[in-house]
C-alpha cells in the first residue's frame, strides 16, 4: 500500500469471507471521500446482471465469485478483482484508484483473475469466462 492510502480491516473481512465460507459472493470497496482510505461500500450477494446494475458513475474495487462451467462442463468459480474506473472520472481519483487496486492486487491471497474496466461491456459475461477459462 502506499503511505498516502490505508485500507480499512473491514475490507480485508469481508473478502475473507467471500473467500473462505461462501455466504457472500460480492463485495465493492471505495476510497473515502479525501481519497486516503479505502472502505467496504457494500457485501452480499449479487448476480452478474445485479453487479453490473449496481456499479455507479465513480470507482469502485470489486471482488466478486464468477460462477462458470468449465470447458468439460464442471461448474467452477474464480474469484476476479475488478477495478472499476468508468469514464468521466477526476485526475486525482483515477491515479488514487490506481495505486490501491495495485496494491490490493498485490495484497490479496486468492485473486484468480484481475480485471481493469473502463466500461460495463469490459466487464461482459462470456469476456470474464474466457479469461478465468485461460
Amino acid at each position: 500500500m502506499t503511505s498516502a492510502i490505508s485500507v480499512e480491516a473491514r475490507c480485508f473481512d469481508a473478502f475473507n469471507e467471500l473467500k473462505t465460507s461462501r455466504h457472500i459472493t460480492t463485495v465493492l470497496y471505495r476510497l473515502n471521500d479525501n481519497l486516503d482510505t479505502l472502505i467496504l461500500d457494500f457485501e452480499g450477494n449479487l448476480t452478474h446482471d445485479e453487479l453490473l446494475k449496481a456499479l455507479p458513475s465513480d470507482p469502485r474495487l470489486v471482488t466478486y465469485e464468477l460462477p462458470f462451467a468449465d470447458r468439460d462442463g464442471s461448474r467452477r468459480e474464480a474469484i476476479v478483482l475488478i477495478s472499476w474506473s468508468p469514464e468521466g472520472i477526476s485526475p486525482e481519483q483515477m491515479a488514487a484508484h490506481a495505486a490501491v487496486y495495485a496494491a490490493l492486487r498485490n495484497q490479496l491471497g486468492g485473486v484468480d483473475l484481475s480485471i481493469e474496466a473502463r466500461s460495463r461491456s469490459d466487464l461482459e459475461y462470456n469476456r470474464l469466462v474466457r479469461a478465468a477459462r485461460s
